[in-house]
């Protein structure tokens, strides 16, 4: 269940810079951004979640835990963390 949160919150993160970002301001139409906006910030809390809920469960340092809340804020940083 991590790992598929972790792909779909770097997909949407994706998809939401370069699809819909580009589609808001050099295409004049923020519905993109409207749709996209708020399934990557459901996906985001989701993870962000889901990695204090491992780190409780599993015992992490909390250096661990820093890096993998700080991970969620990099384009493939999540996928990184599920990998481990």
């Amino acid at each position: 269940m991590f790992s598929t949160v972790a792909h779909a919150e770097v997909i949407s993160y994706i998809l939401l810079l370069v699809v819909a970002v580009p589609l808001k301001y050099l295409g004049d139409d923020p519905r993109g951004v409207k749709v996209l906006g708020p399934i990557h910030g459901v996906l985001f809390v989701a993870y962000c979640l889901m990695v204090l809920r491992r780190s409780n469960r599993e015992s992490w340092p909390w250096k661990r835990t820093l890096w993998a809340l700080f991970a969620a804020f990099l384009p493939l940083g999540p996928i990184g963390v599920a990998k481990k």
